[in-house]
């Protein structure tokens, strides 16, 4: 085969970050996922680098694929920014055409981060914004950078709410279990009683 073409990216540099004035990237292409990343450091941060990068199926460094319908996997990386990030905001967005033709609700989109040390994806604090006639926008406020995905919300009891929901549900066929296991003690206890009676008279 050929060389593979690059997946589409964005990258832009600043010579100095510095505390109290936060540091805006935007003009995405309207290929990528995000509308505007806007970054805050509580130290002054030099030759700051930060790239995104849209991927057209699960990245190859990404082990595990996002459960549901995924609109856009991506990765965001700063560079030099170690122990002087405060935070980042990030407006990510999802073509309406996407969600109508998957049949997902505006308000059923999250945001995800893959944690490469558990191996799993998290999903994020992920708050509607807004909309126009082709995008809804999305606010996600970030401390760190790594692969995202862009999807519809897990259904509950799915992923990691998986090992909560099977724990309380056992508990509770266990706590089942007991009280039919007192009632037939105390029908048996019943009956011995009675024909122990029955046989004295």
């Amino acid at each position: 085969g050929g060389p593979s073409t690059a997946p589409p990216a964005k990258v832009q540099s600043w010579t100095k970050v510095t505390p109290g004035a936060a540091t805006i990237m935007k003009d995405f292409n309207s290929e990528i996922g995000v509308k505007q990343i806007q970054i805050t450091v509580n130290n002054e941060a030099q030759n700051v680098k930060v790239s995104v990068t849209k991927y057209d199926g699960k990245p190859a460094d990404v082990s595990v694929t996002k459960t549901g319908k995924v609109y856009q996997y991506l990765q965001i990386n700063v560079d030099n920014v170690a122990g002087k990030l405060d935070k980042a905001n990030v407006q990510f967005r999802v073509e309406k055409t996407w969600a109508t033709t998957n049949n997902v609700n505006k308000d059923k989109v999250v945001v995800s981060k893959f944690d490469g040390t558990s191996n799993k994806w998290n999903e994020l604090a992920t708050t509607y914004a807004s909309e126009d006639s082709t995008h809804y926008y999305y606010d996600v406020e970030l401390t760190s950078f790594s692969y995202f995905a862009i999807s519809e919300k897990s259904v509950v009891g799915a992923g990691g709410d998986t090992g909560a929901g099977t724990g309380g549900t056992s508990g509770e066929d266990a706590g089942g279990s007991l009280i039919w296991l007192w009632i037939v003690i105390v029908v048996v206890l019943a009956a011995v009683i009675w024909f122990v009676m029955s046989k004295k008279k």
